[in-house]
């Protein structure tokens, strides 16, 4: 049965249907069930004279549509090649633009095993005798790009699409993995370009020499590829391309080498070819290259937009396909074109190679597209210079070699049906695509302007921008130390610092002696000098339900003193302190740091210190060693302070520097200007701690005051609540109070209670002899007196120095001043200086040219997919 010739008849159905979703509402896919499926083809010669008069047999899935999915006129058959031919070419121009990140483009990709017939295969589509010995894209992925001109001159242009960097170590195959699947391959932001070499004559064979050497420069990514150049470069003049396959520095790269032409016979295609994917390597080092090759077909089967055309030869079962099991763990068979490749090969003469192949090409065996397995005959060793006057011989129903049993398969038979076919399949996805890649453009776009906002070009007016930028931050650091939210930060600070030096009150040890029982109400009362109590001040148990008066006596009497007056922290037995007017809920417990002051301790430093002939009065040096102990506890809350006041500084004062110079924040004005602001709080603090430090030394040095009135006020406070609670710790040890009886303040009680309290305690106070530690009880009241005085004083003074010296030299000019001579800005600028401050560093430049690039390639793809718009609704394909 003769083959069907093009032209002959209406062009079959190629696509069971548009990969356009159904409720698209723009632009109408260029797909089968549109009018466009009718596109005329190039008529062939006859294979004999009555061909035409015979029907062809064709498979009845594959019957021409009638109807397409707009209500318009369809567009003549010229037209309708030419838009197709426009869809492939602004795709193949977005693509070599580089910019396939921002958004999934259609793209063909030819894959298979190795030897499978890929090399061959594309020549046929490309119609060029590429050369198919090893070396030319084993190593490297290739792209082909191919568009008929009006032009009668032919062109071919070889580049290198670098989008992996090189980063050279040693590799095993356990350093490929998933998420390492190039290793010594580094992904750069952008695709970067680069023109090989262009020729403008029609030499096939000199072409094919061209992509080896390309894939040389693409192998040796260190080098400059200028050298590679054939017949041009320094290294291609002085070696073979023998010697140069076996000294380049990576065995393989995931960059591409790329082929354009354009010329008058030239046809529309755009497409992807890679390496073979193989199971055994040459070398057992290159071991590693076997799953690297694999990652890469994974990679290019595994984007979205991929079209995938899948080589398999005749001579090998498909299931011994290793691409073939890639595409399925990708579930990538909705998206593959099943290519039968060396249809010469089998030995028909076989019935169950026959019955193999028909189940096979009924999808029996294998299924991917429902279009169905395309068959093509393209010997790799003859150099076909017709390779469709080959395949129609081949495939003709009367040849010997192709049995009649695969006849309705001709329609699939053939490499120009198989162009055609994957030209309209690229074209109608691109068109489906159109709309959602343009908004991602338009997206990616407007992310790069806000991007660029941030990196702005240096000025025209260098001088006038650093010194309003300058001019505006010393006056936001002014406002910001006199704002009222920084005087509030500072006052609460400084009431912090107040109360912790409050809580660190010294504590007084009231017990000198073990508590006694009380005594029967109706036997003699037996006064006593000294007694100790064993509670907290403060702490409160349950009371005891027994009358204070007229009970039986609990223990016996002891009159052994204690053998440790203070006791350890956390406990304070018999101790009594001044509850801080401030609270202090927010800052530590002081009270395990607050000097304590034990009446026996007060009583020995009194008799140690005393000169003979004058023991009825105390020594001045008992007070001001007690005073100047109690005070030398405040270096650490006075470091507390420091640390708080200059961290709101540099809060404020980053935050002024932020709003003035955010927008030069990558120029050197923005740097220094940061770093030397970090020196100058650094400086400062450190000054400003050294007078402090004064501050404190003073203190410590010697106790004194001229403020008398305020001393003799406290200390009479003091005296009132320690003689109080004195009484009340002896008449408990004297056991005239229950022993689960517990002391409270005064600010504890009720009315009521302050009224029962006192009562009980003037009940008993006439039993007790005069309390033998009463001179103590006096040095004790004077000491908390003086701490009082003492640490109203410290704060006012540390809070004055910080604020006058400190927060000053910010309001001032004394920041002003210095950064301007750190700058260079005084005393005599010079427009250097100026250029200097606005300077970037080379990060940033690159960064700002690199989202320009990426801008303008997004740009020029936008616009060239605004104008194919504009075409369809010229040629009326819109609904």
């Amino acid at each position: 049965m003769p083959i069907q010739k093009r032209g002959t008849t209406p062009r079959h159905r190629l696509g069971s249907e548009s990969p356009c979703p159904s409720n698209h509402s723009g632009t109408v896919a260029l797909s089968s069930r549109s009018p466009l499926s009718a596109s005329p083809t190039n008529t062939h010669k006859k294979l004999n004279s009555d061909s035409d008069d015979k029907p062809s047999t064709r498979s009845p899935s594959h019957t021409t549509e009638a109807s397409g999915p707009g209500n318009f006129e369809p567009p003549p058959f010229t037209d309708i090649g030419k838009k197709l031919k426009e869809c492939n070419d602004t795709l193949a121009d977005i693509q070599s633009l580089g910019i396939s990140h921002v958004a999934v483009l259609p793209e063909l990709v030819l894959v298979g095993d190795q030897s499978s017939g890929k090399s061959s295969l594309m020549s046929a589509l490309a119609r060029l005798n590429l050369p198919t010995s090893s070396g030319i894209c084993t190593r490297c992925p290739f792209h082909i790009r191919m568009s008929s001109s009006k032009d009668p001159h032919f062109s071919c242009t070889i580049s290198l699409q670098v989008e992996y960097d090189y980063v050279p170590h040693a590799i095993k195959q356990p350093n490929v993995t998933k998420r390492n699947p190039f290793p010594t391959w580094k992904p750069k932001h952008l695709t970067e370009t680069i023109v090989f070499k262009t020729i403008y004559e029609k030499d096939l064979n000199g072409i094919g020499e061209i992509l080896r050497w390309a894939q040389i420069a693409i192998l040796n990514p260190s080098q400059n590829p200028e050298q590679y150049v054939p017949e041009e470069g320094a290294f291609a003049k002085e070696n073979t391309l023998e010697v140069a396959k076996r000294s380049t520095e990576a065995r393989f790269s995931p960059n591409v080498v790329s082929l354009e032409i354009r010329g008058l016979e030239s046809p529309d295609l755009s497409m992807y070819d890679l390496p073979g994917v193989f199971s055994v390597s040459e070398v057992k080092d290159d071991d590693y290259l076997v799953d690297v090759v694999e990652n890469l077909t994974r990679k290019y089967v595994g984007r979205e937009g991929a079209i995938i055309m899948l080589a398999l030869p005749m001579d090998h079962d498909l299931e011994n396909s290793r691409t073939l099991k890639v595409i399925r763990e990708l579930n990538a068979e909705s998206r593959t074109i099943g290519v039968l490749t060396k249809a010469d090969r089998p030995n028909f003469k076989i019935s169950d190679t026959i019955t193999y192949w028909l189940a096979v090409l009924d999808e029996k065996k294998q299924k991917v597209k429902k279009d169905g397995f395309y068959i093509t005959s393209l010997p790799p060793e003859k150099a076909l210079d017709n390779p469709s006057t080959w395949e129609a011989s081949f495939f003709d129903a009367g040849a010997k070699n192709w049995p009649s049993h695969f006849s309705r398969f001709l329609h699939r038979c053939g490499v120009d049906q198989l162009r055609d076919h994957i030209t309209k399949e690229l074209g109608n996805a691109f068109t489906c695509s159109l709309p959602n890649v343009k908004r991602k453009f338009n997206s990616r776009i407007e992310e790069i302007r806000c991007h660029l906002n941030d990196l702005p070009d240096v000025p025209s007016n260098v001088e006038h921008e650093v010194r309003m930028s300058l001019k505006d931050f010393y006056a936001s650091v002014k406002r910001a130390i006199d704002h009222q939210d920084f005087e509030e930060d500072c006052k609460e600070l400084t009431e912090k610092f107040y109360a912790y030096l409050a809580a660190m009150k010294p504590r007084c040890i009231m017990e000198t002696e073990m508590a006694k029982p009380r005594p029967q109400p109706l036997e003699e009362i037996v006064i006593v000098s000294d007694d100790s109590g064993n509670e907290d001040i403060g702490s409160k148990r349950p009371a005891s339900k027994v009358p204070v008066t007229g009970s039986t006596p609990k223990r016996p009497r002891y009159s052994e003193p204690l053998t440790t007056p203070i006791k350890a922290e956390g406990s304070s037995i018999g101790t009594v302190s001044q509850s801080p007017a401030t609270p202090t809920s927010s800052l530590p417990q002081n009270s395990e740091i607050a000097v304590k002051l034990s009446l026996l301790d007060i009583q020995k430093s009194i008799k140690h210190k005393t000169r003979g002939g004058f023991s009825d009065v105390i020594p001045l040096v008992v007070y001001e060693t007690l005073c100047l102990r109690a005070v030398s506890q405040w270096e650490k809350p006075l470091e507390m302070y420091i640390n708080g006041a200059t961290s709101l500084l540099t809060r404020a004062v980053t935050k002024a520097l932020e709003s003035s110079l955010r927008k030069f924040s990558n120029r050197h004005i923005y740097e220094e200007s940061s770093e030397l602001l970090r020196v100058f709080l650094k400086d400062q603090g450190a000054r400003q701690r050294e007078r402090l430090a004064e501050l404190y030394k003073n203190e410590t040095y010697k106790a004194i005051t001229i403020n008398e009135v305020g001393l003799n006020y406290f200390k009479a406070q003091e005296k009132k609540q320690l003689e109080h609670y004195r009484l009340f710790i002896r008449l408990r040890a004297a056991g005239f109070i229950d022993s689960d009886l517990q002391y409270k303040r005064d600010e504890e009680m009720s009315p009521e209670e302050k009224q029962e309290q006192s009562k009980l305690l003037d009940k008993y106070k006439g039993q007790l002899l005069e309390d033998e530690f009463k001179r103590e009880i006096d040095v004790a009241a004077t000491v908390r007196g003086y701490y009082s005085i003492a640490a109203t004083r410290f704060v006012d003074g540390v809070s004055m120095d910080v604020n006058s010296w400190l927060f000053r030299s910010f309001r001032d000019r004394v920041l002003d001043d210095y950064l301007d001579e750190k700058l260079g800005l005084f005393p005599y600028p010079t427009s250097n200086t100026y250029k200097a401050l606005m300077s970037e560093n080379p990060k940033t430049e690159q960064k700002r040219e690199q989202l320009r690039k990426e801008r303008d390639k997004l740009r020029a793809a936008v616009q060239k997919i605004s104008e194919l718009e504009s075409s369809f609704t010229d040629y009326g394909i819109h609904q």
